[in-house]
């Protein structure tokens, strides 16, 4: 089995300074920010668009945090025009962002099926488990997401990363603002 980079970096970490008296808990020095930094073929997107907001200095903070870390091939699901309108509208940009972050370390053994957590963009996430594999999202647009990799632990919380970027209510009325032209491959603006 491979692990990705970001669990191999946690992992290095926490063999460099565990002692035998020492937890995995006290030995986790690098923050979510910095464990995404330390992946950048899976997180470069998040990052790009993480720097453009406040949201860097909030992940870097005490915290605790969760983090919902969509990688670079999530990111690359979702259309250069969506990508484009959210670099040009700060609020946009942040709220997508911030509805992928909690408050307070969560791991995925504390998630608990059918329960809904408030996000720091104000929304809830929804939890599903689907025979063990959780499921976050948003319940009202029966949209879900699987968590891939679970309970990467930080100095300032977990991350926990997933496979598609979580949608809101508002990046689906963008979406069903741009429609899909099936002859040139590309999305265009109705308007």
């Amino acid at each position: 089995m491979r692990l990705s980079p970001i669990i191999a970096a946690a992992c290095a970490l926490l063999s460099k300074h565990v002692g035998a008296d020492q937890s995995e808990e006290e030995t986790v020095d690098l923050t979510i920010l910095e464990l995404a930094q330390s992946d950048p073929d899976n997180f470069s997107i998040l990052l790009s668009l993480v720097d453009e907001t406040d949201l860097a200095e909030t992940l870097s903070s005490e915290g605790p945090f969760t983090l919902f870390a969509p990688t670079n091939d999530a990111f690359d699901e979702i259309p250069d025009e969506i990508i484009s309108f959210w670099r040009e509208d700060g609020d946009a940009l942040k709220n997508v962002l911030m509805y992928h972050v909690l408050n307070g370390a969560i791991l995925s053994t504390d998630l608990v099926d059918g329960g809904d957590y408030k996000s720091l963009e104000g929304s809830d996430l929804h939890v599903h488990d689907m025979g063990g594999v959780p499921e976050i999202g948003n319940e009202a647009l029966d949209y879900f997401v699987n968590i891939t990799e679970a309970d990467v632990t930080a100095s300032n919380g977990v991350i926990h990363v997933i496979e598609d970027v979580l949608i809101t209510e508002d990046i689906l009325e963008l979406l069903e603002e741009l429609s899909f032209d099936d002859e040139e491959g590309s999305f265009d603006n109705e308007d």
